[in-house]
């Protein structure tokens, strides 16, 4: 009896999952792995300390956007528009495009440089790979795009492969994890806000409220939603661990100095082998298209939401024309600038990251108070344990970000 009882789980498990699942996953863009490469690069096993929580507020952050997008039928943007405002509506709409725009430029810039680590000219192929993702959205349905989003997913398993490679010392791994290593320093605690900004991100949020209507999930597939969000970043955050690794155990334990991540494969190739740095490179490859497709998606998710149009995969370019000429038009718009020769943005990639980190608070408060209110979650609003654990997550970022901005302000 228990046996079948698990097999339908799984089979229900396996028709729900998606959102939770490619949203933990984006995180791990071409910004990600160009911002954990640098912190790795730069404090080697220590900034391993980071994964346990940044994971926990990972997945509290993920089940409480599922769950209010379950509870209410609607998108994070949808809510803050009729509770709001139009006024508020757009000042958050300025807020996250700015920091989605910046995150965008990291994911082409990253894309450009993984095609260039591979002899092909971007000037060719970038164009080419982003007509071709903007083409399949617009010709394939949400479960399609799913499907490719799936597809992606499964070459992260380069970074396992990439880590293992590089034989680090996996009990120094393990307790680095667990047990804090080096001295705790203002610039440590900026590059943790950056490795928490570009993990727990706020476009996440529009991208799985949205996703969970595009995939027409209800609240009664709450507890399995629950379980998927919580499973992904579990999982995603130890793909964040290999790649923090593998940079760790080469490029800090031989004192090098990267300045991303296209760097960090070329770096670990003569340290570890061709393959490690190959396998790595196919790693930022795939991050930097994933990022290219979710990232602008969150936005325009959010900007039809809050303006009243029809925005979802599931309708063809005439029906949802706003919303994917606000897609196009951050790809064209980013592309102005990558596109040219000397443009990189992982110079300074770990402040675009750290502004993720800063706005994260101001996000907490739409959550904590939708969470709260009956009349959208009704019985599935916050219990008294979650909303302590959602203001403690909340007053330790605060802090954190802080602590961050005076020691980059007076240089500590």
């Amino acid at each position: 009896m228990k046996k079948i009882f698990k097999v339908k789980f799984f089979i229900y498990l396996l028709g729900v999952m998606g959102p939770g699942l490619v949203t933990a996953f984006a995180d791990n863009d071409a910004g990600g792995v160009a911002t954990y490469s640098m912190a790795a690069a730069k404090y080697g096993y220590q900034i391993l300390i980071t994964l346990i929580p940044i994971t926990v507020v990972l997945f509290i952050t993920q089940e409480l956007g599922a769950r209010i997008a379950l509870a209410s039928g609607k998108g994070l943007a949808d809510l803050v528009r009729e509770r709001y405002g139009i006024i508020t509506s757009v000042f958050m709409l300025l807020m996250v495009f700015c920091v989605n725009f910046g995150v965008i430029l990291q994911d082409m810039s990253g894309l450009k440089s993984a095609l260039q680590l591979f002899g092909l000219d971007y000037r060719i192929y970038l164009p080419l790979l982003l007509v071709f993702l903007f083409l399949f959205l617009i010709k394939s349905s949400y479960k399609k795009t799913e499907r490719l989003f799936f597809v992606l997913i499964l070459f992260y398993l380069s970074y396992l492969f990439s880590a293992v490679l590089v034989k680090p010392d996996w009990g120094h791994v393990a307790r680095s994890i667990i047990i804090p290593q080096g001295k705790l320093s203002f610039d440590f605690i900026y590059t943790s806000v950056a490795v928490l900004g570009t993990t727990v991100t706020a476009w996440g949020q529009f991208v799985i409220a949205s996703s969970i209507k595009d995939k027409k999930l209800t609240s009664s597939d709450m507890k399995v939603s629950q379980f998927e969000v919580v499973a992904a970043s579990f999982i995603s955050n130890t793909f964040t661990m290999f790649m923090m690794v593998a940079v760790a155990a080469t490029i800090f334990t031989h004192g090098l100095h990267i300045g991303g991540a296209a760097e960090a494969s070329v770096a670990i190739r003569p340290l570890a082998g061709n393959l490690a740095g190959v396998l790595f490179g196919v790693g930022l490859l795939v991050a930097g298209f994933l990022g290219c497709a979710i990232v602008p998606l969150s936005t325009a998710y959010m900007y039809s939401e809050l303006f009243g149009y029809e925005g979802s995969l599931d309708q063809g370019f005439r029906k949802s024309r706003f919303f994917y000429g606000f897609f196009v038009f951050q790809i064209l718009l980013a592309s102005l600038f990558v596109m040219q020769p000397a443009f990189s943005l992982f110079k300074i990639t770990l402040y675009a990251d750290f502004l993720n980190g800063l706005i994260l608070p101001i996000l907490f408060i739409y959550l904590y108070r939708f969470a709260n209110n009956t009349e959208i979650m009704g019985k599935h609003r916050n219990s008294k344990m979650q909303n302590v654990v959602l203001i403690v997550c909340g007053v330790i970022i605060t802090i954190a970000v802080i602590f961050g901005i005076i020691g980059k302000l007076f240089n500590l």
